[in-house]
């Protein structure tokens, strides 16, 4: 029992501490003053616009607010400088709704032929709310963005078109979007676009969603995203699944290439009344720039388009400081070499009669513990809408209920580990766990290898200590650290997104974040050199 404590003990303070570590990366840059350049991202400036803009009241479309914010944009950007076409059509959605698509043009560029640049957010509010943050706060980044870009390139111009669309009728179902790639001939040339939106009011932007075919975009671009760039290959992979969508999913669909980009914290304001501009986080808003501006700057100063590629990328950020990428053809190869090494350096303990009936064993409690968990999960899901402390899916005080949820999956998981294993040598645990792992990937490889690098990485970081380093508790420790740098990040995000609602989702998550924990769980009466000789090989 008190080898089970302290195990659990150290699995909370070691993913505590990259959870901290997560935390503090994973926040927006700071919030800039007026007084930077004019050629650098400014909130400040971006909150001016805003006020100047946005009335603390909701805006839906069709709406006389709506029109108000409508005259207000299209003078401001005439007033800067900016060409403006007002395109109009009535629209048949649960009511007869007439919608204005607001499509400002610079005439900046040197090459008036080349593949355009559009900036877009939608500037209509839902019904419910102000949209402060969803997307009041991305229209006015979107226009500082192209004042400090066309500021950049006043000596040099842009090498291809630049435009800035503010669709109308978005919270309706996409209307203006949907009017526009049907209608307006811009449509046709086939836009590379920066679409942003928000789900919150505060938190780091995430890159989440690219066009399909998207291989040459990621290697060309994803370096110019703002750090922090949290971005991944599966959560595009996860929203082309899901039933809604933003403009950039009809953008995509018409064949616009682009990256699509979403706060997606501070949730439970998203459409409720307090989504106002005071509660709007400044760093997301200075993010929502910096990601801008990077990326209009390097894709506005070539006029050379990408070549189009019929394949997309697996891409994942490493702590918001880089992102790894690769072709999504290599993850089941690699997963397969994964397989491989790791029964090469654990050949000896699973051809043995012990080890077989380990590898067994270690994959039935991992199933029990997952279905286990599922099944926690979602009672306390249950039981925390039943008595009243969920009232909806998103709360403020949902992170600390994710956090309660995370520590009973632990003590949950860890404890069936723990009385399933215990008899068990941490060597054999180890050589079935990651022999499992890498089954996984290669299952997740074959039907989703979106997500497969989040078991391809740790099971080749296994492997690699396993030649390196003495088995043992340290090694059991590095493999688990490694693991938790990939997979804590994601879990974080998850639960940001998900919320306490979804504990049949969260809990299993939690308890897979685990596994690699397992070797620690062996009895010490157990040891873990009392291994029968292996089967010869010959």
């Amino acid at each position: 029992m008190k080898s089970a404590v302290r195990v659990f003990l150290v699995s909370v303070a070691m993913i505590a501490l990259i959870e901290s570590l997560v935390v503090s990366l994973y926040r927006g840059p700071p919030a800039t003053p007026d007084t930077v350049p004019n050629d650098a991202f400014s909130a400040a400036r971006a909150v001016s616009i805003h006020e100047e803009l946005f009335p603390p009241k909701a805006h839906p479309a069709g709406s006389i607010e709506n029109q108000l914010v409508r005259d207000r944009l299209v003078e401001l950007l005439r007033n800067m400088g900016w060409e403006v076409d007002v395109q109009t059509a009535v629209v048949e959605s649960d009511a007869r709704v007439v919608i204005h698509n607001v499509l400002a043009q610079h005439r900046a560029s040197a090459n008036l032929d080349a593949r355009p640049l559009v900036l877009a957010s939608h500037y209509d509010s839902c019904r419910t709310g102000p949209g402060a943050g969803d997307a009041g706060a991305c229209v006015a980044a979107v226009i500082e963005t192209a004042n400090a870009l066309l500021e950049r390139t006043s000596k040099s111009k842009l090498q291809r078109p630049l435009y800035l669309l503010f669709t109308d009728g978005e919270e309706l179902g996409l209307l203006g979007a949907q009017q526009f790639v049907k209608r307006h001939s811009l449509s046709a040339r086939k836009p590379i676009v920066l679409n942003f939106d928000a789900r919150g009011t505060q938190g780091p932007v995430v890159m989440y969603e690219t066009h399909v075919g998207n291989r040459a975009a990621i290697e060309a671009w994803s370096s110019e995203l703002a750090r922090p760039r949290i971005t991944g290959s599966l959560f595009t992979a996860v929203y082309r699944t899901m039933p809604n969508g933003t403009d950039f999913s009809v953008f995509q669909q018409a064949g616009w290439q682009g990256f699509n980009f979403a706060i997606i914290d501070g949730t439970h304001r998203y459409h409720q009344p307090d989504d106002t501009l005071a509660n709007l986080d400044g760093r997301s808003l200075q993010h929502f720039g910096e990601h801008a501006l990077q990326l209009a700057t390097r894709i506005g100063g070539t006029g050379i388009d990408l070549p189009q590629t019929a394949d997309d990328a697996a891409f994942f950020d490493v702590l918001g400081l880089f992102v790894v990428h690769y072709p999504l053809s290599w993850c089941l190869p690699l997963c397969i070499a994964a397989f491989l090494l790791v029964s090469l350096t654990n050949r000896k303990q699973l051809l043995t009669k012990s080890g077989l009936q380990s590898f067994v064993r270690v994959g039935c409690v991992g199933c029990a513990v997952l279905i286990t968990s599922a099944a926690i999960g979602w009672f306390l899901s249950r039981l925390l809408r039943d008595v009243g402390l969920l009232p909806r899916s998103f709360v403020w005080y949902g992170h600390a209920l994710s956090a309660a949820m995370w520590l009973v999956s632990a003590g949950t998981s860890l404890g069936i580990a723990r009385w399933l294993l215990q008899r068990t040598s941490a060597d054999a645990i180890w050589s079935a766990l990651w022999i499992w792992w890498t089954i996984a990937g290669i299952s997740v490889a074959t039907i989703a290898p979106e997500f497969s690098h989040l078991l391809l990485w740790p099971s080749l970081l296994a492997a690699a200590l396993a030649l390196v380093v003495s088995r043992g508790a340290v090694i059991t420790l590095l493999a688990a650290c490694g693991t938790w740098l990939l997979l804590v990040p994601v879990l974080h995000l998850l639960s940001i997104a998900l919320g306490p609602a979804a504990g049949a989702s969260l809990c299993p998550a939690f308890a897979l974040a685990l596994m690699p924990m397992y070797p620690l769980l062996a009895s010490s009466a157990a040891a873990p050199n009392s291994i029968p000789d292996p089967i010869s090989l010959r």
